[in-house]
């Protein structure tokens, strides 16, 4: 029994010159379009082969299911500061009360109060959490008297005071 299989439905896997993923999440694959191009350019080399046969008038060829690049990409040293990967990095799921429902990104130190815009400074965090004032501004609280590192409020921290011994 023959079963048809549509080319659509065989994206390639595309490994740098040392087989490693170009990106693990998405992984990258290629069309088998881009597939087929890079292979009659001699970009790349073919590690393995679908079972579906792509023909023309004079060729016929198996799609390749997982192609190595000849050249070695370097890839990224440190990964683009997106919405999506502060979710990856957060495990899509929200860092106060685990849920994974209506996720957005907050601000741990509002800007507001100076807070940047950065790595250690957002977390994933339920739409439903940040809607309560009083939430919010008890967070607000326990996370400035964490952060400067011996329960003090925030405005004692930062200047320095506090108790004395």
């Amino acid at each position: 029994m023959t079963i048809h299989v549509s080319p659509e439905a065989c994206p390639a896997l595309v490994l740098n010159a040392d087989f490693r993923p170009l990106s693990y999440y998405p992984l990258s694959l290629w069309s088998w379009q881009d597939a087929i191009k890079a292979v009659f350019l001699e970009r790349v080399n073919i590690v393995s082969l679908y079972d579906t046969v792509i023909h023309s008038p004079s060729f016929e060829m198996r799609l390749p299911s997982v192609v190595s690049l000849k050249d070695y990409v370097k890839p990224a040293r440190h990964p683009a500061f997106t919405r999506f990967n502060v979710f990856l990095r957060d495990r899509f799921q929200c860092q106060y009360c685990g849920s994974r429902d209506d996720l957005t990104f907050d601000h741990v130190i509002p800007r507001s109060k100076g807070g940047l815009t950065t790595w250690a400074n957002l977390c994933g965090a339920g739409n439903i959490l940040l809607l309560s004032a009083q939430w919010v501004s008890r967070t607000i609280r326990s996370v400035t008297a964490y952060c400067s590192g011996d329960g003090r409020s925030g405005k004692s921290a930062q200047r320095g005071g506090g108790r004395r011994k």
